[in-house]
């Protein structure tokens, strides 16, 4: 049985990016056994998403990286402040999902602000 996830990440960087300690960015893990009910998961997330964000960039379908150009942090080697993103994937068995022409219909499809 296929095990799903949706993560929720924050970080200096946009979440296609897989450096290589990545996974101390998630804030938030949902995991389910049912495809449809993390696919809700993550469409939900993104809808809101798109609303509280003002900027947002989708890669792969399904990585998205949403952030405020105001909400940076301070980063210390580089002495200046950098772009703080907020990151949403949807993992299969730990791999990144490829969804269906169905599903990106449904759930992926970009819609204009």
């Amino acid at each position: 049985m296929t095990q799903w996830q949706v993560l929720v990440t924050e970080a200096d960087y946009e979440p296609w990016w897989f450096f290589e300690e990545w996974e101390e960015t998630i804030t938030e893990t949902y995991e389910f056994q049912d495809k449809n009910e993390a696919l809700e998961k993550y469409h939900a997330i993104a809808s809101d998403w798109r609303v509280k964000y003002p900027e947002y960039a989708v890669k792969k379908d399904i990585l998205l990286a949403a952030w405020n150009p105001e909400e940076v942090v301070y980063c210390e080697d580089c002495e200046d402040d950098i772009q703080n993103y907020h990151g949403l994937l949807l993992l299969a068995d730990g791999e990144v999902y490829q969804p269906n022409a169905m599903e990106k219909k449904t759930y992926f499809e970009r819609k204009e602000k």
